[in-house]
């Protein structure tokens, strides 16, 4: 609008509804202009429409029901952002962001404790990525991104976050294992072998020797 007012144009009334009610929808508006006889004009208003993937909405509820707050950071004006994040279902949104917005809010939820991940492809995007505990680029995305994150999502699927969470857990289930196995392994050490070995010299530590283990006689 501003263009077309810059270039000696005057906006129809028709064209604010028309970007409004795009936006309300979940559209990007994009107002497309000329300029002819020193004038300019607008055309028409082309309806701009992201397709959310099928079955997105239960996803995010099955991060919902892990403990994860989900946040949609867009560039999309207000309006189409708010109809995009309930038709997906996060739990918060951020329109109009710019790669400081990105950091900043990243580094906001860091400051409270919250350990925070982030799924990006663009370029405008690396900055969030590397500040993030996680950083996960989309194999789509730019060379940018992936340098910038700390794992490729070669499917390309932003709730890829929901299996990072389980192999996650697994590996602490695993390395809880481990560390029992090494706790055990030295309790064995020093309250069975050990007692076994030197109970000749010193005869109290043979109460420890709850094995009774011994040297083998000659």
């Amino acid at each position: 609008m501003k263009w077309v007012r810059d270039n000696g144009g005057h906006p129809t009334e028709e064209v604010g509804p028309l970007v409004d009610g795009i936006s309300a929808s979940g559209g990007t508006p994009l107002v497309v202009g000329e300029v002819s006889g020193g004038r300019a004009r607008v055309l028409g208003v082309i309806h701009l429409k992201d397709v959310v993937k099928q079955g997105m909405r239960e996803r995010f509820d099955e991060m919902r029901r892990m403990g994860i707050r989900t946040v949609m950071i867009t560039g999309d004006n207000p309006l189409t952002a708010k109809a995009i994040a309930d038709e997906a279902g996060v739990d918060d949104f951020l329109a109009e962001a710019t790669p400081e917005d990105k950091l900043a809010l990243i580094k906001k939820e860091q400051e409270g404790g919250r350990l925070v991940a982030m799924t990006g492809d663009g370029t405008n995007d690396a900055p969030a990525l590397a500040q993030a505990d996680v950083g996960v680029a989309m194999n789509t995305g730019t060379s940018a991104a992936k340098e910038a994150g700390n794992m490729v999502d070669l499917d390309s699927n932003p709730t890829k976050l929901i299996e990072i969470v389980e192999i996650g857990k697994q590996l602490l289930i695993t390395r809880g294992a481990l560390t029992t196995f090494s706790i055990a392994n030295d309790i064995a050490k020093y309250f069975a072998i050990i007692p076994a070995m030197f109970a000749a010299v010193y005869p109290g530590l043979d109460t420890l020797n709850i094995m009774r283990l011994h040297s083998p006689q000659s």
